[in-house]
């Protein structure tokens, strides 16, 4: 816990006091060689304010704003230091150690400072004044003659207070874009887990949205199936004794609508438990015609491309052709069949043909499960017509876009 602390703006709070200590430690040198040169009158008030100054800063002033008005006071009381502490022999040695207090003045303003600019402005405005402050005082103490002893000790001011400023910033730069690092990857990791909650939540909620939908398509569906079957049940029982053929057909539509109905609901029923059957589309669609054709004397055709649709546009195409032929056998008294469904790149074209008796197209009226075909058709964005003469049989074409197609072994592909 200590750590994690230390680790956030606890850090900066101890270099503060740190930086503040180490003042109050280098004042003690700082007045030792002032009473060499005879004005640490001078000097003990100046290095006073500036301890004030610092714990002002550090227990008031906690912005950086507010502190703006004692960085102003600290570099007036700098360069008021370097004048009452910077007399010197005549040899050019120097007596204070002002610049190691410039420095730690200015450790306290680095940190503190927003951005570099700020710290880079601050550390040229206190590096001109030192280095004007210093050349005047070495005119004035006379020791302007021994150019190479005060360039020498200059320069050496002059690389430490440069090494300071670069190795303190830096060090500054990479704690606060560690800083923005860390903030940005807890906030990439709260805005991850919040998407996965809401992925979650989505996920369940369509589930529930699929699970009603396929429940009330196997209840429209298997419902309209059964109600079908009964009703062709019905009429064969009263025809048996007075038309046999009649009987017959309607017993074997009855039959192929049974067979659809149980193929719906084990479709349904795979659905919702998730499971799918391991047949390719086509070979799904092929023994949906060969169990039409097992049991009722129907003929099927068929030409099936290899194509891989999405699972709804799967099951729309399948319940449109069990459909289809329930049709055809119950309404036109149809024996043969042919199928196609082809892939022409663009779109996926459908089309189912029978022999059955046909329907003038000027009074034909569409029934449930038609005209569900066609509302099927148009909310997937399929074209779809209805085409009939009489004695000249029925057809059902449709063509389906490219949109629906899944990609070849993907789980949309699956029957």
């Amino acid at each position: 816990m200590i750590v994690k602390k230390l680790t956030d703006k606890g850090v900066l709070r101890l270099l503060e006091f740190a930086v503040l200590m180490l003042l109050a430690v280098m004042c003690i040198p700082v007045a030792l060689a002032s009473v060499q040169s005879g004005v640490i009158g001078f000097t003990i008030p100046v290095l006073a304010a500036l301890i004030l100054s610092m714990v002002a800063k550090l227990f008031f002033a906690k912005t950086f704003r507010r502190k703006i008005a004692c960085f102003v006071i600290d570099s007036v009381l700098l360069i008021l230091l370097t004048v009452v502490a910077g007399v010197r022999n005549r040899s050019g040695e120097a007596t204070s150690y002002t610049y190691i207090v410039y420095m730690l003045v200015l450790s306290e303003f680095y940190l503190s400072g927003p951005t570099l600019r700020d710290n880079l402005i601050m550390f040229l405005v206190n590096f001109v004044a030192y280095s004007v402050t210093y050349f005047v005082i070495a005119v004035l103490n006379g020791f302007i003659d021994s150019v190479f002893r005060a360039s020498s000790q200059y320069f050496m001011e002059t690389i430490v207070f440069v090494l300071h400023f670069i190795m303190f910033n830096f060090s500054m730069t990479v704690y606060r874009k560690n800083r923005t690092i860390e903030g940005n990857i807890k906030e990439l990791e709260t805005s991850r887990n919040e998407l996965l909650r809401a992925y979650d939540k989505l996920e369940e909620v369509t589930l529930i949205e699929e699970r009603n939908r396929i429940a009330k398509e196997i209840h429209d569906t298997a419902g309209h199936s059964l109600t079908t079957v009964i009703m062709q049940t019905e009429a064969a029982k009263l025809a048996l004794d007075k038309d046999t053929e009649k009987a017959r057909r309607c017993i074997a539509a009855a039959n192929i609508q049974a067979k659809n109905c149980l193929e719906e609901l084990r479709a349904g029923v795979h659905l919702l438990s998730g499971r799918r059957e391991n047949v390719t589309f086509r070979e799904y669609l092929e023994n949906i015609l060969a169990e039409t054709q097992d049991g009722t004397g129907i003929t099927v055709r068929s030409k099936i491309d290899d194509v891989f649709l999405t699972a709804e546009a799967e099951r729309f195409v399948a319940n449109s052709l069990r459909e289809g032929i329930s049709n055809g056998v119950r309404h036109g008294g149809s024996t043969a069949f042919f199928f196609e469904l082809k892939d022409r790149g663009n779109f996926i074209d459908f089309l189912l043909s029978d022999n059955g008796s046909g329907a003038d197209m000027a009074a034909f009226k569409e029934g449930f499960g038609l005209s569900g075909m066609r509302a099927k058709a148009e909310k997937l964005g399929c074209m779809v017509r209805f085409s009939s003469e009489e004695g000249e049989g029925f057809e059902i074409e449709m063509s389906l876009p490219a949109d629906l197609k899944a990609e070849a072994g993907g789980k949309e592909g699956q029957a």
